[in-house]
């Protein structure tokens, strides 16, 4: 008899020891998973929309992590269902899992804003030096002599090296201006498309996987959250409902 009840303290023993131990992986892994999104954040850039992606990008990578660490926490409760410690670490993970579902779904649609905005930048950006560009034509245009051409050039702010004698006459020598600096216009102009084109495809291409996976991982950790009743909101009770369904049709 004794030995039976030595047999069952030990195993009581390797229980608590494994399920303390299964929690602390948990939380170093929701450790490691933090760590890295603080560290991948810096420099703090909070008002650009880049810096923000790049958040949003960060959590969603490690969105696995997080889960993986907050499901072992709350698998340890299942070794000793009994231990307050373990308790007050599931419902946090639980609670935190049913917040993270939620910022989860509001970051789908913040990314498609953030990233309209950053397209609109780079094709300000562009667009501004066209517009410079376009601004010279304009201006040469309404020069009348060599002197003037010269104190123009002076006055930009990349002033051009001119020859201390041109090789042809002023009109000439203007129309040249004219055409060269136009050839940059379209030629910027036509890059302009290109890159627009290419910034969208690769944005949508983001969004898309960002979309699927936060949808995903939202409803992981609506469902680990929707195992605690103490921690559900309105996204975790619609899992809870579909588990109970599902016993039910069991």
């Amino acid at each position: 008899m004794a030995a039976i009840d030595s047999d069952s303290v030990g195993r009581n023993r390797l229980k608590a020891k494994t399920a303390l131990t299964i929690a602390t992986i948990g939380w170093l892994m929701i450790g490691f998973s933090l760590n890295t999104i603080i560290f991948n954040s810096f420099p703090l850039r909070l008002a650009t929309p880049e810096w923000q992606l790049n958040l949003i990008a960060s959590l969603l990578s490690s969105s696995t992590f997080l889960l993986i660490g907050a499901t072992l926490i709350t698998l340890a409760l299942v070794f000793n269902p009994e231990e307050r410690i373990l308790k007050d670490w599931n419902l946090t993970a639980a609670r935190s899992a049913s917040l993270f579902a939620i910022v989860l779904l509001l970051i789908i649609p913040l990314q498609f804003y953030l990233g309209s905005i950053s397209l609109r930048k780079q094709t300000n950006s562009a667009l501004e030096s066209i517009n410079r560009l376009k601004t010279t034509v304009a201006a040469i245009k309404n020069l009348n002599s060599e002197a003037e051409l010269r104190l123009f050039a002076a006055s930009l702010p990349n002033p051009p090296t001119l020859p201390a004698k041109f090789d042809a006459k002023f009109p000439v020598i203007k129309e040249r201006a004219i055409d060269n600096i136009q050839a940059q216009i379209n030629s910027a102009t036509e890059n302009l498309s290109i890159r627009k084109i290419e910034a969208t495809q690769i944005f949508l291409k983001e969004a898309i996987r960002n979309t699927t996976q936060a949808i995903l991982s939202s409803a992981a950790f609506s469902a680990l959250a929707s195992l605690n009743p103490r921690s559900r909101n309105a996204i975790t009770k619609v899992f809870a409902k579909l588990m109970i369904s599902g016993r039910s049709a069991d």
